[in-house]
């Protein structure tokens, strides 16, 4: 007989509160940054030298990144404590979560400092 092994990735395998406590806020930050960089065309056209003015809402980013810490990391520990069975997939669904809210704050980031060091070279 031949033997068939099956592929089932980690993150398929954990429950839907994981999946809405994990993708909400990355979800919620793609959202946000489309609709910031895509005000900011309006506004100014291609010209992202002074993105960097619009600091508060990168904070405003921030203050919610650390609201998904804290989420997250309550999340987990009523999961810890529960005992529950799936919890190394919820810790895998949790840490992709905070990985991709990060890459979008590193992208707003790389904006930022991108075209703040390319308009003070310029003068």
């Amino acid at each position: 007989m031949q033997q068939v092994h099956h592929f089932h990735p980690e993150l398929r395998h954990a429950t839907k509160p994981t999946y809405v406590a994990s993708y909400v806020f990355p979800l919620l930050f793609v959202v946000y940054e489309v609709y910031r960089v895509g005000y900011w065309i309006a506004m100014h056209g291609v010209d992202f030298s002074n993105y960097h003015s619009m600091g508060y809402e990168y904070l405003l980013m921030i203050a919610i990144f650390v609201v998904q810490v804290v989420a997250e990391a309550a999340f987990l520990a009523v999961a810890w404590l529960g005992r529950h069975p799936d919890l190394e997939h919820r810790l895998t669904n949790l840490a992709m979560g905070l990985l991709c809210s990060l890459i979008v704050l590193g992208f707003d980031y790389g904006l930022q400092t991108a075209f703040r060091s390319a308009a003070t070279s310029l003068n």
